[in-house]
């Protein structure tokens, strides 16, 4: 078969199939062997580069002026041709076929040698590509780059499942309105103020917008929304020109669970920190546990100092929703206008001094958790509104918004006062009280569980005991009787408070009577004795006793602090001036 006839048939075979795409690798390869070619100035009568399928990538001879670049041809037919074509297949998934002239074998397998070695850096170079895009696959933030035009570059798997995105390949290269479009969802900023997405602005102004939230729906599931919250940064070349965008995105739940982890909102007790063997305490401690998996709301009253958050952690981590977040509001230390803001947050700009990215409510960080009002006796009585609706409906609305967010919320009160009279006297309203306390639980005072004193006093003075001395102090006899004594008004807490300040004032580890009272009475408190005497004489006694008492503390407080009256008024928790008119009065103590 003459050379000629050779080549026809060559094309006759490849015109007699279908074109098909050339894909980005074959056209690498396509353009390697065209440039290598050049660089050797080969002259071939017939040379031909296609893949090991068939499908032809160059086609070129010194006499014919043809192109079936892109066709196929089957390649068995042409190996029926080996006694007048070489074929260089060497080269992974491709083959070069020329003319049968030995000497340009040489020169064909350098340039086959070429291809390869050029093939390979190109395909670690991908393969480092591939890691870092898979690296990008595993991150659980949507993360997605955009050039000037917001057309899409990349997204992440995490994109997509967000955008409701089946076809990754399908939406690259689109505008983002066209991927919405595709995707079939709506993006609703949380801003009332915005109508546009706020990418646009990034890349026009080239600045970075941070946590910028927008709720995202989907026709595919209508009932059902997404909050997530946006960082975006614009890619600045050189030049200073804006050539595109990364935006990085978060879920609501991740933004929640970051700001739990930074506030500390965790519940840190449980019922086997509550300490006491009364019956007065250990009933309501098995009343609490029955009442911790229910999803009723619960109220906790008793005087302040019982432990009421104590007991509110306690049902928390009893209860199922244990492993989401415990978060504590004290509403006697908010306005109406904050209280507001506070456990229904606001969306960015809402009033004078709000931050402009906004800010979630204790109610939305509260999510399949627990939220605990204590105080809430104080809270203002226009707002109790506001919260009964929120507790009929579970959905909140933050301030400057008119979008409902659901919320799956446990909640606790807890007050020191009597809401049922505060009811009657129109100070709240008995709706909310209702609400609240559809099951409640008052602890006992301290007084009303005289049994747990000495075993409360010996727990704090453990806890409170010097790491570094290794005694642990211990309360003599008169100092047992002088606590069993004593009313404890503020419960608990005061008891506390007490055996820390005597840890610190007596300088043996057997705390006297004298010492202990020295420290209740630092505070203004009075010790409750029983006795037969005669009601002057027993005045005069505790004046003297007091007097001593606070001689002694003086002279203990100013031994401590060797000398520095400024520190011992710190410590004793008076004003440098009450400290200095009771050294006048006690000046022979000193």
């Amino acid at each position: 078969m003459e050379k000629k006839s050779l080549v026809n048939s060559i094309k006759d075979m490849a015109t007699r199939s279908s074109r098909l795409r050339i894909t980005s690798r074959n056209t690498l390869v396509k353009n390697m062997f065209q440039f290598l070619r050049s660089q050797t100035d080969l002259q071939c009568e017939l040379l031909l580069l296609c893949t090991e399928h068939g499908l032809i990538l160059d086609f070129s001879t010194l006499d014919l002026d043809c192109d079936i670049s892109g066709y196929t041809v089957p390649v068995d037919a042409l190996y029926a041709h080996q006694d007048r074509l070489l074929f260089h297949d060497n080269l992974k998934g491709y083959i070069i076929i020329s003319l049968n002239q030995q000497k340009l074998v040489p020169i064909i397998n350098h340039l086959q040698s070429d291809i390869d070695a050029l093939l390979k850096m190109f395909d670690a170079s991908e393969r480092h590509n591939q890691d870092l895009l898979n690296c990008l696959d595993s991150v659980r933030n949507a993360i997605s780059i955009y050039d000037k035009d917001a057309n899409l570059l990349f997204a992440n798997n995490k994109f997509c499942t967000d955008l409701h995105i089946d076809d990754r390949d399908a939406v690259i290269g689109m505008n983002i309105h066209d991927v919405i479009n595709h995707a079939g969802i709506k993006i609703h900023p949380m801003e009332n103020n915005s109508s546009q997405l706020k990418m646009l602005d990034v890349l026009k102004y080239g600045e970075e917008v941070l946590d910028w939230e927008v709720r995202i729906e989907s026709q595919a599931t209508p009932n059902v929304a997404q909050i997530v919250s946006n960082d975006m940064y614009p890619v600045i070349n050189k030049n200073g020109e804006v050539e595109g965008m990364v935006e990085l995105t978060h879920s609501r739940h991740q933004d929640m669970k970051r700001a739990k982890k930074i506030v500390g909102l965790s519940a840190e007790y449980s019922f086997d920190d509550i300490i006491g063997s009364s019956p007065a305490i250990r009933e309501k401690i098995k009343q609490a546990k029955n009442f911790a998996n229910s999803p009723f709301n619960f109220l906790i009253t008793g005087e302040s100092g019982v432990g009421k958050e104590l007991f509110a952690q306690s049902i928390h981590n009893y209860s199922a929703m244990k492993k989401g977040p415990f978060v504590a509001l004290n509403c006697a230390n908010f306005s109406e206008g904050l209280i507001e803001s506070e456990l229904f947050g606001y969306v960015g700009g809402a009033f004078t001094g709000a931050s402009k990215t906004g800010q979630m409510g204790k109610f939305e960080l509260a999510d399949k958790g627990t939220l605990f009002l204590d105080e809430i006796g104080e809270l203002p009585y226009h707002f109790q509104s506001k919260l009964l609706r929120v507790l009929e409906t579970w959905a909140v609305t933050r301030i400057g918004s008119s979008r409902q967010i659901p919320v799956n919320v446990r909640l606790i009160a807890a007050t020191n006062r009597d809401l049922e009279k505060m009811v009657s006297e129109g100070l709240f309203r008995e709706d909310l009280y209702y609400r609240l306390q559809v099951l409640s639980i008052e602890i006992p005072p301290l007084r009303e569980r005289r049994e747990d004193l000495l075993l409360l006093a010996e727990t704090f003075l453990k806890q409170s005991m010097n790491p570094n001395s290794g005694a642990l102090k211990t309360l003599d006899a008169d100092a047992q009787k002088a606590l069993l004594e004593y009313d404890w008004k503020g419960n608990v807490r005061e008891l506390r408070n007490v055996i820390n300040r005597v840890t610190i004032l007596s300088k043996t580890n057997v705390i006297t009577r004298d010492i202990l009272e020295a420290s209740i009475h630092s505070k203004g408190y009075m010790l409750k004795h029983s006795t037969s005497e005669a009601p002057e004489d027993r005045l005069n006694k505790r004046r003297m006793e007091v007097d001593a008492s606070y001689a002694n503390l003086l002279r203990e407080v100013l031994d401590i602090t060797h000398g520095n009256k400024k520190q011992a008024a710190e410590l004793l928790g008076v004003s440098r001036k009450t400290f200095y008119r009771m050294l006048e009065k006690y000046n022979g103590c000193c």
